[in-house]
């Protein structure tokens, strides 16, 4: 696309931090600079408490949407990795401006070619939920990560336990965790129990019935080698006491007032040998690519809860907020070329 086809001005959503408000505003289109990419997003996904996290005050007013799926209009140069005409999708370096606008900007650390078998709202679904589940399996756990042409194995005999395994996260993470050879155990609710297990958990627990510290003193067998809490409160509060000696527990859940404390405190009544550490995910290209390949191969699946119009965003905000979503709540941005 010329850049004299361009519009100057654009449709954004926008959203102030201070006194938590959303509007649509026509502003100027971002400016890219000399390493950035010019992109026209199809669809962006919105992230479980995205509007809570602190930006710089100069930040104040932004759009929401770290994850993306669009099409190149303007490349740093003709070498560039990608060029216009490309579909890519990524997840943003916060905090920079998300994607719910008509332009944004984005660099090749950021960005991965879409998968050819996934709808756009599947695209747009996969960057925040399956990096945090790759990094945390594979950089924090530091398992080997599987290809789009290995096999599975069961050699390491290490068991992993999932909270949330149905969640957005959750999903990748079971399937992930399974493709690396691991045991999956997962939690769920009732109505999701049918589907963990088509995910490939080799067990799942429902969190309603099933009381973790209750389950381990039955049958100290059952107590695993890693935790992912995708769960905070009295899951991981359970989980902790479902560890075995030199055991780990990662989380992304954070703390109430964003007092970011990355080693965590091993609960009493638990071996002190057991470590526990929150995380926090980054955007990673080249990670977003090998994630492609899995899935290009049929080897992930996606999880969308539901496609919501542009200016229908509050909507989508409210079933962001409903507690009842079953994967991502998904903005369409701009009309797919």
């Amino acid at each position: 696309m010329a850049a004299a086809t361009l519009p100057t001005k654009m449709r954004a959503l926008l959203h102030n931090l201070k006194d938590q408000s959303l509007s649509i505003k026509t502003v100027p289109l971002p400016v890219p600079s000399s390493q950035q990419y010019l992109v026209k997003p199809f669809a962006t996904a919105f992230t479980v408490g995205e509007l809570n996290w602190p930006r710089p005050e100069e930040l104040n007013i932004s759009s929401p949407g770290v994850e993306w799926v669009g099409q190149i209009v303007k490349s740093p140069s003709t070498t560039s990795k990608f060029q216009p005409g490309d579909r890519v999708y990524a997840r943003v370096t916060y905090p920079q401006s998300g994607a719910a606008r008509q332009y944004t900007v984005t660099t090749d650390d950021e960005i991965a070619r879409v998968p050819k078998n996934f709808s756009v709202a599947e695209a747009a679904s996969v960057p925040v939920s399956a990096l945090t589940a790759w990094q945390g399996l594979f950089e924090e756990f530091k398992f080997k990560a599987p290809t789009a042409t290995s096999t599975p194995s069961s050699d390491t005999k290490k068991r992993v336990l999932v909270l949330a395994a149905s969640g957005s996260v959750g999903v990748y993470v079971t399937q992930l965790a399974k493709l690396a050879g691991l045991h999956v155990i997962g939690t769920t609710g009732t109505r999701n129990v049918d589907f963990v297990t088509s995910l490939g958990a080799d067990e799942v627990l429902d969190y309603t019935k099933t009381d973790l510290r209750t389950w381990v003193a039955e049958d100290p067998s059952r107590k695993v080698d890693f935790v992912f809490a995708l769960a905070g409160g009295v899951s991981r509060d359970q989980a902790w006491h479902a560890l075995k000696e030199n055991g780990q527990l990662l989380t992304i859940v954070p703390p109430p007032d964003f007092n970011w404390v990355f080693d965590l405190d091993t609960p009493a009544g638990v071996d002190p040998s057991v470590k526990g550490r929150f995380f926090v995910m980054h955007p990673s290209g080249d990670q977003l690519e090998k994630i492609t390949e899995l899935i290009e191969a049929g080897k992930l699946k996606p999880l969308v809860d539901s496609v919501w119009e542009f200016d229908d965003y509050e909507k989508a905000i409210e079933r962001l907020n409903s507690g009842k979503t079953s994967g991502k709540v998904i903005l369409k941005v701009n009309d797919e070329e």
